[in-house]
Formats: C-alpha cells, structure tokens, sequence
C-alpha cells in the first residue's frame, strides 16, 4: 500500500498533515515492538519495503537511520538489517513510548517502571509535601477525584486519571530532574497502568492509598507522604505479581 501523509486534529481541531517520513518511523516502529518483525529477525529488504509502502529508497534509510538511533535495529553487512533484542531499546525515547500504546503490555518493562518508580515517587512525594503550592496541590487533587469519578469499565479513563495523579506530584516536588521525568515518563506510566490497573481486585484499596498519599502531603507531611507513595506502588507490584502474564520473556518480543 502506498504510504500518504497522514491527517490528523490538532487541539483546536484544524486537520494537521503529517510527512510521509514520520508516518513510515511510526509504522515500523509499531511492527518491531509487537513482535511483527522479532528480535533478531531481518527487516524485508529495502526494496519490499519501498514497494510496500510507496516511499522513495531515500526516506526509507532515513526511517531505518532513525530506527537504529532509537536501538531497534543495526545494519549488519550480508544479514541486512535486524531487529535487536529488546533489551537494547531506548524504552524513554518519546517515539517508543507512544509505539508501545499499540503493543500489548509488557511485563518486563512494567516491572523495572515499578522498581524505578519506587526509587524516585517516594521523594518526589517527600519534596511535593515541602514546596507543593495551592496550584500545585489542586492538581493532584484533580487527579484524585478523577480516578474516584472514573467508570471502572473505562479503562483509559481510569490510567489517565491516575496518571495525571502521579505527574501532579512530581512536579510538584520543584526538583527540575522530577518535573522532567514527568513528562517523559507520562506514556510509560500509562502502558504499566494498562495493565496493573486491569488485574487490581482491590481497586477501592488503590484509591484510598491514592486520597492517603495526597492527604500527607497536603498536611505538610514529608516522612507520612513518602511512606503512604511506597505503599502505594507496592500495590501496583503485587497486582503485576498476580498476572499470569508476570514472566520473563523468551524472546526479548512483546507477551
């Protein structure tokens, strides 16, 4: 099929034209990480690829350059082109993180978000309960009463709430590495929620721990706040825990 610029509504609702190059990077990337093209396999020569999609050999080495910058694939003389093993994908880079959104969930990743997020929300917590503003604090709050207002049969609904929750705190820690980790880690935040919020049996548990984290931070409490976030992560590790799905994969692929 031919690959045309794509049509998409910006936020006043104008149709915005998106290149035929970036809509190629999207398509490949969305094939690498749900395992259409696995770890190790070779991508179809640049020839199919062209004829599939319509595109000059150009822009074609062009989407496979950035690909490679983003730990995807590597060139290798004689095999053509391969995909690498996950572990060499740049799991933050904005493009996979939005290309994940049309893969299913990944365990593995899931898990090392949520080791990561216990090292950094805790203190971001501490810090929000410290130098969070009333602006700051009606964030969070929002975030909050969301989740609590959100249909649990809508779970996109119920992962945006909750991530807007967690982006509140920390930015609203004033730590300029937290505030930017914020933004990157928004899309990443989404994919695992998808996921641990989909198996929760305890949902009205996760949202009480959610009004306790932001109930200590509100009160000024600094040790409470980081305590109630740990507590409240660790929720999100025992639901991912409980999942059949919870395994190491084989083949560095998407479950």
């Amino acid at each position: 099929m031919a690959l045309e610029a794509a049509i998409a509504a910006d936020d006043d609702g104008d149709e915005v034209r998106r290149p035929v190059g970036a809509r190629l990077l999207d398509e490949l990337g969305r094939r690498i990480l749900s395992g259409q093209y696995p770890p190790g396999a070779p991508l179809p020569t640049e020839l199919q690829l062209c004829a599939e999609f319509g595109v000059s050999r150009t822009a074609m080495r062009e989407a496979t350059k950035m690909l490679a910058a983003k730990g995807l694939v590597v060139a290798r003389k004689r095999a053509g082109t391969l995909v690498q093993d996950a572990d060499n994908w740049n799991r933050l880079d904005p493009d996979v993180l939005a290309w994940m959104d049309a893969a299913p969930p990944d365990p593995e990743f899931i898990r090392g978000l949520i080791e990561a997020r216990l090292a950094i929300e805790p203190a971001a917590a501490q810090l929000a309960a410290q130098r969070a503003t009333s602006k700051d604090l009606a964030l969070i709050e929002s975030g909050y009463l969301a989740m609590r207002a959100a249909d649990l049969r809508d779970l996109v609904a119920c992962a945006s709430a909750d991530v807007d929750f967690h982006v509140s705190i920390l930015k609203a820690s004033h730590n300029p590495v937290f505030s930017g980790l914020a933004s990157l880690i928004a899309q990443a935040l989404a994919n695992s929620f998808r996921l641990t919020t989909s198996v929760s049996k305890s949902y009205a548990k996760t949202l009480d721990a959610h009004g306790e984290v932001l109930e200590a931070i509100r009160l000024r409490q600094p040790e409470l706040a980081a305590s109630r976030m740990r507590a409240l992560i660790d929720i999100a590790s025992t639901d991912l825990k409980a999942t059949t799905v919870a395994k190491p994969r084989k083949s560095g692929g998407k479950s």
